[in-house]
């Protein structure tokens, strides 16, 4: 049978360096080494769709780049997609346009909390999350995630002690969970709210991986549990991640409820975060407008290489454990068996397997001995990092 859709070449490799990418550029800086390969920064090496592209080059020829609006198609795009992809309407007034989710996190907690006041996480986590609560002068509140077979899980009554502390006014939720790739189930998600509810301690959730999820996984938005969660969540949301534009700076909050809403909007007025990236709405919109195929490929290729990946660890890297994850683009390798601290584990990757990995203790103390992986790139790439840590662990043993 002729398949008539598009091929989709992610295979094919797209050199970055020199491009000022975080990524390629800054490896020598980051890690003392220009021979590092790097898998890390959680962004992607493929091309962002083409249609994207087309469109951001047309915008390009007129020749003022002024301030500009954001006009309802915009709005729409992101109403329309999360209901087709998730199951979720939403309506355009409880939308706030920022500059990025990690803005937005630290806009509502501000807005949402005093200081003092404590913000509960679920380490091992994306470092910001530390940065956002303590740069604010609020305090971290872990209630960390619990392990079993490799598998993540909510510690529900330690969170239920956390909770019931009233100086503790927000929980902070990763979903997908970045590092562990957790995607959450409906039955999580409704326990984790009847908990808030009854102690009154509002629901901040980054989703911006939401469209990053594998096999017969669903994401459920947070939110879309019913209109009381609603009411007490705000949602982070962004096509960067999902469509590889991370460096256009822009991303979505949506408030259902008004006093929230208004609350977090006079942060923005405060802080004069009235204008957003006039490449990053266009691109944005033409992403949640023609980008789904391009989408429903990357997940099969992604996959694809979580399989690989899964399979060489299994394979070849036995004293390596990894679960393939539910969501992100994102590998939480656990070398434990090899390493008695992070330091040890940081020299291996960088100076004897030569890659570029996250250090798990950036992701919080439950991170010591981990390193998280982005497989988000070509095959051969993610071979060939896999390849160097395989040697280097053969030189040491």
């Amino acid at each position: 049978m002729v398949n008539n859709k598009t091929i989709f070449d992610f295979d094919a490799i797209i050199p970055r360096q020199g491009t000022g990418s975080s990524k390629w550029d800054a490896v020598e800086k980051v890690f003392g080494s220009r021979d590092v390969l790097p898998l890390w920064v959680a962004d992607m090496d493929f091309a962002t769709p083409a249609a994207v592209t087309t469109r951001l080059l047309e915008r390009a020829q007129h020749p003022i780049y002024a301030y500009n609006t954001q006009e309802a198609p915009l709005y729409q795009s992101l109403i329309d997609w999360v209901k087709h992809r998730h199951n979720w309407e939403i309506e355009q007034d409880w939308v706030l346009l920022a500059p990025g989710v990690v803005p937005s996190i630290i806009l509502s907690i501000l807005a949402l909390s005093a200081p003092g006041d404590g913000v509960i996480i679920q380490p091992p986590v994306y470092p910001p999350f530390f940065a956002s609560i303590k740069d604010n002068d609020r305090r971290i509140v872990e209630n960390p995630l619990l392990v079993k077979d490799g598998h993540y899980e909510i510690d529900f009554a330690d969170l239920e002690q956390k909770l019931a502390d009233p100086h503790n006014k927000l929980l902070l939720f990763c979903s997908p969970h970045n590092p562990v790739g957790r995607v959450w189930s409906k039955e999580e998600l409704g326990k984790i709210y009847e908990l808030c509810q009854k102690y009154q301690v509002d629901i901040l959730s980054d989703e911006i991986h939401n469209d990053l999820v594998y096999g017969e996984q669903r994401h459920t938005v947070f939110a879309s549990l019913g209109t009381p969660v609603a009411k007490e969540t705000v949602t982070f949301i962004a096509a960067s991640k999902t469509f590889n534009i991370a460096g256009l700076n822009f991303s979505f909050i949506v408030v259902p409820c008004k006093r929230r809403r208004a609350l977090i909007s006079s942060w923005f007025a405060k802080l004069h975060i009235n204008r957003n990236n006039l490449f990053g709405a266009v691109a944005t919109e033409t992403a949640y407008r023609e980008g789904e195929e391009w989408l429903d490929s990357l997940l099969q290729y992604l996959e694809g290489n979580a399989d690989t990946l899964i399979e060489f660890v299994r394979n070849r890297l036995p004293g390596i454990k990894v679960v393939k994850p539910e969501g992100t683009f994102l590998a939480w390798l656990d070398f434990r068996a090899y390493f008695t601290n992070a330091k040890e584990l940081e020299d291996f990757l960088v100076h004897k397997a030569r890659v570029g990995l996250n250090p798990g203790k950036n992701f919080g103390s439950q991170g010591e001995g981990f390193a998280r992986l982005n497989f988000a790139t070509q095959r051969s790439v993610l071979l060939e990092g896999l390849t160097r840590i395989e040697k280097a662990l053969q030189e040491i043993k």
